[in-house]
């Protein structure tokens, strides 16, 4: 007898169906879905691109706020220099003009009248009768006052600046008035040395020479410090001297000089001037080493009607 042949199928159609639909199903929506996952990944693209477009820009603005910032501080100086500049201008102009009305008021000063002709006894002296001169200074003035900076630098000339005081007193002649003021700044502040002391003049004698010579060499240890060339001249304006024989080493410090420049330091004094005083400048030392210490005194010298000298050792 024969058997029969038996097939096993592993799915049946209705399975297949199933899985069929199924995957129809999948295909469907995977096409229906595709754009809207294209865009998105486009999206997240875009978003990148952004984000870095962002950060450069942002780091730009930093970059131009700092630059912006910088731009506003340079502007902000800027503004403040012109302001100094203009205050600096204004200074020099009042300055300017306060010497132009000295100068005009001088000018407009009428000429003195001529000497009255004088009959000399040839027996009698001339006393009185010729201008002042001394090594190329030359004054009319018959009250002066010698004054002396008393720096530590100058300390190694002292007998210099000695010698030159004496020499100048021994070509006074009777009948001319004198005293001698010494000045420094140390640190207790200002310090002056008179003779005679307050602020008279004595008259010119040989016993009055001689006191000065004592008092000059009792100054030879007192150099030290530095020196107020403006405190000196303060104290030099408000003696009853007419003309001012000023004997330094010519280099005034702008610490001790309300920090003025040499040429700022010169009109200063000039300015200060309103008594018209004589100014005749005596340069001391190794002046020749410093172009400033020449210009200085010569400059303060010619502008106050007086002279200028130097001496070395």
């Amino acid at each position: 007898m024969r058997s029969r042949k038996r097939s096993f199928e592993v799915y049946s159609l209705s399975a297949i169906d199933l899985f069929a639909s199924a995957m129809g199903a999948f295909i469907i929506m995977t096409i229906i879905m595709m754009p809207d996952y294209q865009n998105k990944v486009r999206a997240q693209g875009d978003l990148a691109v952004l984000e870095e477009f962002a950060g450069k820009t942002e780091a730009q603005v930093d970059e131009s706020e700092a630059g912006l910032a910088d731009i506003l501080k340079s502007l902000q100086a800027a503004q403040v220099r012109h302001r100094e500049l203009e205050a600096e201008e204004d200074v020099i102009s009042s300055e300017l003009a306060a010497l132009n009305a000295k100068l005009q008021a001088r000018n407009d000063q009428p000429p003195p009248p001529p000497p009255p002709e004088v009959v000399v006894d040839e027996e009698e002296p001339l006393n009185n009768k010729v201008s002042f001169r001394f090594l190329g200074l030359k004054t009319k003035k018959m009250r002066i006052l010698f004054l002396v900076d008393m720096n530590g630098y100058l300390a190694k000339h002292q007998q210099l600046l000695r010698g030159t005081v004496m020499r100048a007193l021994d070509s006074l002649q009777s009948g001319y008035q004198f005293s001698i003021l010494g000045f420094q700044e140390l640190d207790s502040g200002p310090k002056y040395y008179r003779w005679p002391e307050g602020n008279g003049l004595a008259k010119v004698s040989k016993a009055t020479r001689r006191q000065a010579d004592r008092f000059l060499k009792g100054l030879a240890k007192e150099y030290r410090g530095a020196s107020s060339v403006l405190g000196g001249f303060e104290q030099a304006f408000s003696s009853k001297a007419d003309a001012i024989i000023f004997l330094s080493d010519g280099l005034p410090n702008p610490q001790f000089n309300d920090s003025l420049s040499p040429s700022r330091l010169v009109r200063t004094l000039t300015l200060a001037n309103n008594q018209n005083k004589e100014i005749h400048t005596v340069t001391v030392g190794d002046y020749f080493k410093y172009q400033g210490t020449v210009e200085f005194m010569e400059a303060l010298a010619r502008a106050n009607s007086g002279s200028f000298l130097a001496l070395a050792e």
